[in-house]
């Protein structure tokens, strides 16, 4: 008996609603810093890995924030492309894994080994990350979040 694989049709609801959240959570990150166009702030958590946002383009509609995460420790070095859209109250990520820009949909099998549903990963990733953000850089938190701007 042949099994016959199903087309990865990706959740529109579920992808939207995803970046609707993103947004939300971007948005108060960013805007404890007031970054300009250019400049950086970095949100450090003890124990763990500086983030460094970077406002890369803004628009009266979008803005894009190049968030690396970089730890010489354990080799890890992440780099995300993210865009938020404001007059829709959204925000993706348009490349991660300091590769080019990501399709809505891998076609699979692929020389590159990557998920059909890639895209949708990167974005619950950024929201996990977010959240670790959040909770951990409030007051209320034994861990402070220290906002050091660059020029």
């Amino acid at each position: 008996m042949t099994r016959v694989r199903r087309k990865y049709i990706p959740d529109l609801k579920e992808f939207m609603a995803l970046c609707a959240n993103n947004y939300a959570k971007m948005t108060r990150i960013v805007n404890l810093a007031e970054v300009e166009l250019g400049q950086s702030f970095s949100i450090a958590i003890d124990n763990q890995p500086n983030l460094l946002i970077t406002l890369k383009q803004q628009s009266q509609h979008t803005a894009t924030y190049e968030l690396e995460q970089e730890s010489a420790q354990v080799g890890l070095k992440r780099r995300y492309l993210v865009r938020l859209y404001h007059d829709a109250k959204v925000a993706e990520v348009l490349s991660g894994l300091n590769k080019g820009m990501l399709p809505p949909v891998f076609p699979y099998p692929n020389e590159q080994m990557k998920q059909p549903d890639e895209k949708i990963q990167l974005n619950r990733f950024l929201s996990e990350w977010l959240n670790f953000c959040l909770e951990f850089g409030q007051s209320h938190s034994l861990y402070k979040t220290q906002l050091v701007f660059f020029d």
